[in-house]
């Protein structure tokens, strides 16, 4: 018995409903057909299909063996595909979870430009926080930002996106505007909190001039109202009702540019951001999804170094006066 077309088989019979669309499928007289089930059947010593003259369905190991097999022979295309490693090997469906605002304001924009390159590829982009469970879920891979602890996956650093503290010209206008960390007395912050834990996040600063090593001054901000979106986090900030210490983004560059948002305390620096696309280990990766990588790790280090860019051209302005 070939164990591979007997599997085959088996799948055509269950997704057809019928042994002689399988067979026609499979260019095989149907009484073949009839005869490898049972020697399969046989095999694994037990019963995988229900028979009348009407219908075929699944007994209760049937439906086992059926998600095993299917999942197998799955991987095994996946496997065949992805040996190949030009573009012209890439196709096929990506789903892909990413923080609500990179999905926004980085990876949408500059998607039509991965679609010319890889027209065969479609894209399903969930943009959330959560948690999300991507064996169960059937996610290739999640973007996610700060450090990641789960055996379960693998992870590829993007990049380090650089942070800034900054707060809207009307909370500035209220309550004064902070020099340094040790001038927060009386100053309140727009807090983010994960959505996982619920825990709110700490804020940090290295002081001017220090190198990576440098002790950090580290506290836990008092707010008035915190937020789990960065979108809605950046918005409080906007209306006025606290300090924000942010990664900077397209969409943060762009409100400091505007003047929404003020650059505050220039020269100390807070910890660096780290993003990274993470899969399951036990995952083999298709060719479509490393060429997703690919793009995704060359978009996010741009976007790092553009970042970096504006950080330093802002905070130069700030010292000199200008911002």
């Amino acid at each position: 018995m070939d164990r591979f077309r007997a599997m085959e088989l088996f799948l055509r019979v269950v997704e057809t409903g019928s042994f002689t669309a399988a067979a026609q499928a499979l260019r095989m007289p149907r009484t073949s057909a009839t005869t490898e089930l049972q020697a399969l059947e046989a095999h694994l010593g037990v019963r995988l299909l229900h028979r009348t003259t009407r219908r075929v369905s699944l007994t209760t190991d049937g439906a086992l063996y059926y998600e095993e097999v299917r999942r197998l022979l799955k991987d095994l295309a996946e496997v065949e595909s992805g040996l190949g490693h030009s573009a012209a090997s890439a196709r096929g469906r990506i789903r892909v979870d990413v923080p609500a605002a990179a999905g926004r304001h980085l990876i949408a924009p500059a998607l039509p430009g991965f679609f010319a390159r890889h027209p065969d590829i479609v894209l399903e982009l969930g943009s959330s926080d959560r948690p999300v469970d991507l064996v169960a879920e059937g996610v290739d891979c999640v973007v996610r930002g700060g450090d990641v602890h789960d055996e379960s996956l693998v992870g590829r650093r993007l990049a380090h996106l650089p942070v800034v503290t900054c707060a809207a010209p009307s909370y500035l206008a209220a309550r004064g505007t902070p020099r340094t960390p040790h001038e927060l007395e009386g100053h309140v912050f727009v807090n983010y909190f994960s959505s996982r834990t619920g825990r709110v996040f700490e804020v940090d600063w290295r002081p001017p001039g220090s190198g990576p090593d440098a002790q950090p001054v580290v506290r836990m901000a008092r707010h008035l109202v915190a937020a789990n979106d960065s979108d809605t986090w950046i918005a409080l900030a906007i209306a006025g009702l606290g300090i924000l210490q942010t990664p900077c983004s397209a969409d943060v560059r762009a409100r400091l540019q505007r003047g929404e948002l003020r650059l505050l305390m220039p020269g100390w620096h807070s910890e660096p951001l780290p993003s990274s696309i993470l899969y399951p280990a036990s995952r083999h990766l298709p060719a479509r999804v490393r060429l997703f990588i690919e793009w995704l790790t060359a978009l996010y280090v741009d976007e790092a170094r553009t970042a970096e860019r504006f950080v330093a051209e802002a905070e130069a302005r700030a010292l000199s006066g200008g911002m």
